[in-house]
């Protein structure tokens, strides 16, 4: 009888247990940065990032190409379900040109416009402050030229 009621009780447990296990989700994410970007944002391409807990920080690179006089939106969305607060870099070059972070103030914005002064290939890293565990989504977005 013992057994049963265990064979019972396991079973019970893995019909409904998978329902609660999931957390957010990358398409959730997705989601949210698309909500970031607004309905004048036309979607171009997007990012999921998983990076484990480390000292120094693990860093994902993408390379991009931007086009001289277009408007961007970049937008990041972390995932409430790990420690980690994303953190998004664009680079020309070696030069920082926007950051959803500002390091004097320690404030996170979770989207930032970007002009584009050249054409050319630019490069987004996304990290996890502190060097935290975590998973988020970034999203490139094309504005309109009127905005």
């Amino acid at each position: 009888m013992k057994r049963v009621l265990l064979a019972a009780v396991v079973l019970l447990s893995l019909i409904f247990a998978p329902g609660l296990a999931f957390g957010q989700s990358e398409d959730e994410l997705l989601d949210i940065c698309g909500a970031l970007a607004g309905s004048e944002a036309t979607y171009l391409r997007d990012f999921k990032i998983r990076l484990d807990a480390a000292d120094p920080p693990p860093i994902q690179r993408y390379p991009i190409v931007l086009k001289k006089g277009n408007r961007y939106r970049f937008s990041i969305a972390s995932s409430k379900d790990f420690e980690g607060t994303m953190k998004l870099e664009l680079f020309d070059s070696n030069r920082l040109m926007a950051t959803t972070n500002n390091p004097a103030t320690g404030q996170d914005f979770p989207s930032f416009d970007y002009i584009c002064t050249k054409t050319g290939a630019y490069h987004l890293f996304f990290s996890f402050k502190d060097g935290k565990a975590g998973m988020g989504v970034g999203v490139l977005s094309l504005l309109d030229g009127d905005n």
